[in-house]
């Protein structure tokens, strides 16, 4: 069963012992769930941050001799980009960009020369998360036609803050892990004005325990092998004893 807004709402004020709006309004509440939400999918990326990229690519159109173009505002990493480079060829197939740094170029950024060129398309990335753009090298000299998009992104996307009260928790296993989110909130809200600190103290070491339980609980999901010593050479598996 999915966790919404409104479920974490109701654990918030029952920590708060508050089932109504007094000391603490409805929107007040709604800031503090959207901190702790977020931190605690931070807390996700860093362990396992594969969780939130994108199953389906974001998708751009070429546009002959454009080197740049704006990416979608969600992406907080690209983890890949394939380019079609000739659209207008048949039965063309889009190929792996390799990711350059700026830094590392040694020709122009601006080079559209693609004579003797055979090595993958190079892609770089600048720009804040609002207004990021990608750009290749050497330019793409043809356009796509018709609803073609020959730009393929994937990354790893931020999350939206909650807002409506059916707007689900977007976490691993959230039916067990949502009510951190409430811990936190409520830790922030006890806080206020110096209401309650020793529970919100208390509230704050319950999370941060959480915390920790939920990164061991991350570590070994979504995975297709075991922790194991590996024989790097595929000879020996008894690594008590040579042959």
């Amino acid at each position: 069963m999915a966790k919404t807004l409104a479920n974490i709402q109701t654990n918030v004020r029952m920590y708060l012992d508050e089932a109504q709006a007094a000391d603490y309004l409805d929107s007040e509440v709604n800031i503090a769930i959207n901190y702790a939400y977020q931190d605690l999918v931070g807390t996700v990326m860093e362990v396992k941050e594969d969780y939130y990229e994108t199953l389906s690519p974001f998708q751009y159109a070429l546009i002959a001799n454009q080197q740049e173009y704006t990416i979608d505002s969600s992406l907080l990493k690209v983890t890949r980009v394939e380019i079609n480079v000739t659209p207008n060829i048949s039965g063309a197939q889009a190929l792996k960009a390799i990711p350059i740094k700026m830094a590392e170029m040694l020709i122009n950024i601006g080079n559209t020369s693609t004579v003797n060129f055979l090595g993958s398309e190079g892609y770089y990335l600048h720009g804040d998360q609002v207004t990021q753009k990608i750009g290749f090298i050497p330019i793409p000299t043809i356009s796509d036609t018709g609803n073609t998009k020959s730009i393929s992104v994937w990354g790893i996307q931020s999350q939206s803050d909650l807002v409506n009260t059916t707007d689900t928790v977007n976490i691993p296993h959230a039916d067990r892990w949502s009510y951190l989110i409430a811990l936190r909130a409520a830790s922030q809200l006890l806080s206020k004005g110096q209401q309650d600190e020793r529970s919100g103290s208390k509230y704050d070491q319950m999370y941060t325990q959480g915390v920790e339980r939920l990164k061991s609980f991350l570590a070994n999901r979504q995975e297709d092998d075991m922790e194991i010593v590996q024989d790097s050479e595929l000879m020996n598996t008894d690594f008590g004893w040579p042959l």
